[in-house]
This record gives structure tokens, sequence and C-alpha cells, in this order.
């Protein structure tokens, strides 16, 4: 179709071009909503196909429908791309065909070089004196310290704009708030999915790099980045849950963040690490998809504490993982933690279907897992497939010029609203991970990340990797 990658600009002109078929072309007037799902349809089969729109015209054989007559013409044309673009559809499938809403003055999101560098850095009133805070700012001479009585006011002091333009700019903006609730909680599980007993420890919100499939960029609705600057108070909390438990619970501080991006400022680490030391049954996990582990590795390991990296084939990790490092740095950075004594985790999460995955997901495991410190200190590997809000999907194509990811797979709604892979693709590719990482004889836990149980029942996951312990 192209020689080069497409811009975000080139999208919304091939997407003009298609609008303007239709209105020139059909010798009815379509309405909106129908308008919007030829164009919705007929753009993602040329994406994932690679077609110019001569070749999609040729390739599908339209203007022959077209040419055919005004009775009956929108449902000829819509189940004709249907049937090209979701060649597994059968009654009952719903795949959402929501309009595309990319701007012209949409822009490509900037790239996280590894280095934060905020323009501001606002700073609720009740801990601007803290040394912590104090230390932080150190290391931003550039940046604009404010002042704010609450998170709220210091909101409203940032530019306002799209959402799309919000977080684009959230890098900018660094707030520093003193946690007063909501120190831990439970992992927010979607409905009817079972539980694999995960809970959260709210050190921040927000996340600096880019990837495509990332749920933050709808979810969030805050205009910069959220540290915590009193993460010394966390430990009383931290007791007291610890001692209301009965058994081992896994709690990490990755899922509103990367657990280790900004560590190198906030120094997180440093005190968490040791603290979880003498937990009798909280065990942490600090998740990234960094290689930011100096802190860390200047810490002495312990088995309550296990340092996981989220992992994707080297191709998916370079198209839709923007301003990540790349899987061998990752990987190396997983066997240094795991040289000097740490547990360690892993997450595919989202496995994403493309031509050859197999191959490359089996390479990724082969790779990793050759490795001798990483077979022996893995404990625990999650598995989860690409899914998403169908908002999401229109928010990533007004931030990103190349997301093949959401054309190239059949997605269909789920009963809870979010669109995924069909079920037996999703087993299928469950059950080739687990053979795969099960024949480096790993004793690693191995669960699945917002699967409802049938789907647990019908993979090679056994009762006992139902839960932790």
């Amino acid at each position: 179709m192209y020689n080069r990658r497409m811009t975000i600009l080139d999208n919304r002109r091939f997407i003009s071009e298609i609008e303007d078929f239709f209105s020139s072309k059909l010798p009815i007037t379509l309405g909106i909503n129908k308008k919007n799902e030829l164009v919705r349809l007929s753009y993602e089969i040329c994406r994932s196909r690679n077609f110019t729109f001569l070749e999609f015209t040729q390739h599908t054989n339209i203007e022959n429908v077209i040419n055919g007559g005004k009775s009956g013409i929108f449902h000829k044309i819509k189940n004709l791309l249907l049937e090209i673009r979701y060649p597994s559809l059968i009654l009952g499938d719903t795949p959402r065909l929501m309009p595309i809403k990319i701007h012209i003055k949409d822009e490509e999101c900037g790239t996280w070089a590894g280095k934060l560098e905020p323009k501001k850095i606002l700073i609720e009133k009740n801990i601007s004196r803290l040394r912590w805070t104090d230390k932080f700012i150190k290391n931003f001479s550039n940046a604009e310290v404010i002042e704010i009585t609450s998170l709220a006011d210091g909101f409203r002091k940032i530019p306002s704009a799209c959402p799309e333009k919000f977080y684009n700019a959230r890098r900018d903006y660094v707030f520093l708030a003193e946690s007063k609730a909501a120190f831990i909680k439970i992992c927010p599980c979607t409905k009817a999915c079972k539980r694999c007993g995960y809970w959260i420890l709210n050190v921040g919100f927000g996340c600096p790099m880019d990837c495509s499939y990332c749920y933050l960029q709808t979810y969030s609705n805050v205009p910069g980045l959220i540290l915590s600057a009193n993460v010394e108070d966390y430990k009383k909390h931290l007791e007291k849950f610890d001692q209301s438990l009965k058994g081992k619970l896994r709690i990490g501080t990755g899922e509103f963040m990367d657990s280790l991006a900004f560590d190198e400022y906030t120094e997180d680490s440093t005190v968490l690490i040791p603290f979880f030391r003498n937990m009798k049954n909280l065990v942490l996990e600090l998740k990234t998809k960094t290689n930011k582990i100096g802190n860390v590795l200047k810490e002495e390991p312990h088995d309550n504490v296990v340092i996981s990296w989220s992992m994707n084939t080297e191709k998916m990790a370079q198209k839709y993982e923007k301003g990540a490092p790349d899987f061998n740095e990752r990987l190396e950075s997983a066997r240094m933690a795991a040289r000097r004594g740490y547990k360690i985790g892993f997450h595919f999460d989202p496995l994403i279907y493309y031509d050859k995955w197999e191959d490359e997901y089996r390479k990724l495991v082969e790779k990793m897992f050759s490795f001798d410190e990483i077979r022996k200190n893995t404990v625990w590997i999650s598995l989860g497939s690409l899914r998403y809000t169908p908002g999401l999907k229109q928010t990533v194509e007004k931030r990103f010029s190349d997301n093949l990811m959401f054309y190239e797979g059949e997605f269909f709604e789920d009963g809870n609203g979010k669109l995924r892979y069909k079920k037996e693709l999703r087993i299928d590719m469950y059950n080739k991970m687990i053979c795969w990482i099960r024949s480096f004889k790993s004793a690693a836990w191995i669960y699945l990340c917002m699967e409802p149980e049938d789907v647990w029942q019908k993979t090679l996951l056994k009762k006992k990797d139902y839960s932790f312990v």
C-alpha cells in the first residue's frame, strides 16, 4: 500500500478517500451511522491487508454490488465487507463497528527517552517540606515548582485540552501528593472473570511509556503524573493488612503505573524492599517494562519480593510499546535481578495475534528460559490476550499512526463490553504458551489474567494452578 510508515495525517486522508467514494458512488444517501460502519469496515480491511483503495475496490468487487441497484444495497455492501473483515463471524457475534474519529489535527504521541523532564512540578502544601519532596525536586532544576492546596487545585492550573492532548502532555506535569486513603485495594477484575488474588499498593498513578494497547489512555482523566510523597506512611497500613491475612497474598505497585520507571527519583524500592522482609503473608511485586533496576540491585533480596517484567515479542514490543526498552534489554535486566538473588516473574499480557505470532512467541519463550537463572528464579507467569474497550480503539487511532493489532485479528464484544479474540483462539494461544514454558521444566506458577473460569478449565492449567498458594 505504501513504501513508508503511515502518519496520522495519511490515515485521515485515506479515510476521507473512502468517505468520498461512498458519497459519490452510492445511488442512495446513507445516514451517518450506516456510512460510519461501511467506512470502518473498508478502512480496517485496507490497513490489515496493505491495500490501496483501488486494490480494495478490485478485491472486494464492491462496485459490482453498487451497480446492482438500490434495493437492499446497504446490507449487501455491509455483509460483503463483514465476510472479508470477520470471516469467522456467526450469529450472535458483535464486532462493534465504532466510527473512526481521527481528526486532521491529531498528532502522533511523543516518545519517552527514559528520563523524566517535567515542565512543572505541583506540590501539595502539606508535603512541601518533607525531605523526600526536597530530594525529588532537586533532580529537576529546569522545572517550575508550584505549591498547591490539593490535587484538584493543581489540575485547574493545567491548560485545558482534549483528552488525547492531555494524555500526550502528561510527562510535562508531575503532581506530588500525600496519599490519605485507598493505600491498598483489590485488583479490579472484570465482572465474571476469575480473580487471580492480586492486590494493589497505590504509590502513584500514570506511566511515561506509550504502549498502544494501554487502558490508561482512556482510564485516566488526570493531566499529569501523580507520585505519593509519603510512602513511609504506608508501613502501618501494610502491617495491619498483613496481620489480618491467613495466608500468602500478592500485592504490587504496577497496576496504575510502572513500578520502576521513576524509581531513580522516588527511591520507593529502597523503602519497600527491606520493609517487606518482615511481612508474614504479603509478597510484594515490582512490575516493570524498564531496565531501571539500579536501586533494586543495591537492596538485599528476600522471598517476600518479586521483580517482574511485562514481555512481548521483539516485533510487538518495537511496534506497540513506544518508549519502553526492547525485549533484550528487559531480559538482561531480569537476568541481573535473578543473579542478584531475586525471585522474578513475567507477564505475557497482552498476547497479540498476528501473522507468525506462533513462531515468534515460541522463540521468545525459548530464549528466555534457555538461561538457567531465569528458569530457576521465575516464580510466576501471567498470560492474557489483547482486549480493549470500544473507546480505547478510537483513542489509539488518534494517538498512533500504526495500530494494526486492532485490525489483524477478529474482535467480538464479550458480556462485559470489551472486545476480545474468540474464546477458541485465546485458549489455543494460552495452551501453546503453557506447553512452551513447561517444556523447560519451569516450576513457575502460570495463571490467566481477566479470563472467565471456563477458559481456565479448557486450558492445560491444572486445579493447583488456580491460586497462588
